[in-house]
């Protein structure tokens, strides 16, 4: 078996005094007894792409012609979960070498005239080559190390990636020389918010803070992440991803349209929920495997390597974006992949023309005009919710209610004295404890929590009207008068109170992408 980001396995035929055109001719029958689908086919070699099977992908298999010997390469096209081809690089090249022979049977003699009238077929013009071949980008990542150094045609993917994994490093440090200075200063960190004000100092993004003005999160956010194997993790994709496309997009159109959907996903995560904490590069990720998934729905790449692509890549697409993992940001991933299709189609378009500047300058501007336009909007429609606020509002609520019982059922007092404080500190505190019942009613809440705040509100309301009869009950001295309606009005307190403990919270913690 083979490993690594992209297995592959090759082998090497010395020619001797074979003649080169004759050994291709053999493979190029074997090839179509074989179904795979040739996409190139010249003189120096061929490049063609397997079925598509239960046990793979489809592989890209490519055979060069040097001076003396021919090199045969069979080479995963889609990602490898596990770093492994299964042994199916190799047993393509096995089965290869098997029809070879049946062909070299078949055609033993009437070879020179086949080769001849197969070379003579050749087009002039072909959409493949050698010289620059669909996963040119990928032919690079040959050992651990090559990932991680920039060179032509793999350019800035390693550069994102040295950059998140220092990015990382900082962080986690930051985040432990603030956890150590607040612990000298005898801070308490039981608080349930508190890891999540820890990330946010840092520069994870928050609905919250990003419509307070704070866009910049969702920059920063696309660089932080939750914990190595959420790092790791990224990486590994990331560099699958960037291995396929940065050559076909050029250097600058892939920094930056990497960098607009990372952003743009992280819009619609700040869209999509309501108070959790984002952060990781997928969503930039998924916008990368957006672009591709736009340009293999175009004729940006020629008919059977788009054909091998599309499959593995919806494959892996599909997988990842089943929603049935916890802590996993589904919408940001939507977020980049569809921000990265319509920017794809946009490089298509750009790419597509003879023009050279716009290919290399045209592209970015119009990206930028999206992106922007975009996150205006959607700061513009996406409403904000004051959690802050409600949970004050509802925390001074319990404090008024505290002080109020504490006046009524308090330290034994003469009658004189406790009328006095009834009506000079506890009516008056019962009168606002109605405001803010109010208050609570009319907090920009999502539904369910709103729904919450409305009963939290009537169990005030009925708290406070029992508190009025209590007084009246205790000025007037009769414990007959009002005690009917102060025990249907407890009755209906203890139903909401019911209602409210069987209340589910929609809270959010750490959201991963």
């Amino acid at each position: 078996m083979a490993w690594g980001i992209s297995p592959y396995q090759t082998a090497t035929i010395p020619l001797g005094d074979y003649n080169a055109d004759h050994y291709l001719t053999l493979l190029y029958h074997s090839f179509q007894s074989m179904g795979w689908h040739i996409g190139y086919f010249h003189h120096d070699g061929m490049i063609a792409y397997t079925n598509i099977s239960w046990e793979s992908y489809s592989e890209e298999v490519s055979v060069r012609v040097y001076a003396d010997k021919i090199v045969i390469k069979s080479e995963c096209v889609g990602y490898q979960g596990l770093f492994t081809d299964y042994g199916k690089n190799q047993k393509n090249l096995d089965l290869l070498f098997g029809e070879m022979d049946v062909t070299e049977v078949l055609l033993q003699d009437k070879l020179e005239q086949t080769a001849q009238q197969l070379m003579d077929t050749i087009p002039e013009k072909q959409f493949l080559s050698l010289a620059d071949p669909p996963m040119k980008g990928k032919e690079l990542l040959r050992g651990f190390f090559s990932a991680f150094v920039p060179k032509k045609h793999y350019a800035v993917t390693p550069v994102l990636v040295l950059v998140n994994i220092f990015i990382f490093v900082a962080s986690i440090l930051a985040l432990g020389i603030i956890i150590a200075i607040l612990q000298r200063s005898g801070r308490d960190m039981s608080d349930d918010h508190f890891f999540q004000n820890l990330l946010l100092a840092v520069g994870f993004s928050n609905r919250t803070q990003v419509l307070h003005g704070q866009v910049w999160r969702l920059f920063t956010n696309t660089f932080l992440h939750f914990s190595l194997t959420h790092l790791i993790g990224n990486m590994i994709v990331l560099i699958y991803i960037g291995s396929l496309i940065e050559n076909k997009l050029g250097k600058w159109n892939f920094l930056f349209l990497y960098l607009l959907t990372g952003v743009m996903a992280s819009m619609v995560s700040v869209m999509w929920h309501i108070n959790a904490v984002a952060g990781g590069a997928s969503g930039a990720i998924f916008g990368l495997f957006g672009i591709l998934l736009a340009l293999l729905s175009t004729n940006f790449y020629e008919a059977s390597v788009r054909r091998a692509l599309l499959i593995s890549t919806a494959i892996f697409v599909g997988y990842n974006l089943i929603p049935f993992r916890g802590q996993i940001d589904h919408a940001a991933h939507l977020g980049g992949l569809a921000s990265g299709y319509v920017l794809g189609l946009i490089a298509f378009f750009g790419l597509s023309k003879p023009n050279r500047a716009f290919k290399k300058w045209g592209i970015v501007p119009v990206g930028i005009a999206v992106a922007t336009a975009f996150i205006v909007l959607g700061i513009r429609f996406t409403p904000e919710y004051h959690f802050d606020s409600y949970a004050r509002t509802y925390k001074h609520s319990e404090d008024l209610g505290y002080n109020i019982r504490s006046i009524f059922y308090g330290d034994s007092v003469g009658r004189v004295t406790r009328l006095d404080r009834m009506e000079h500190q506890a009516l008056p505190q019962v009168r606002e404890l109605l405001r803010i019942a109010d208050t609570l009613q009319k907090i920009e809440l999502p539904e369910k929590q709103k729904q919450k705040a409305a009963l939290q509100a009537q169990v005030i309301k009925l708290e406070c009207t029992f508190y009025n009869l209590l007084y009246k009950e205790y000025k007037e001295n009769d414990k007959e008068k009002y005690r009917p309606e102060m025990e249907r009005n407890t009755s209906i307190m203890n139903d909401l109170r019911k209602q409210l403990a069987n209340f589910d919270d929609d809270s959010e913690g750490e959201e991963g992408n």
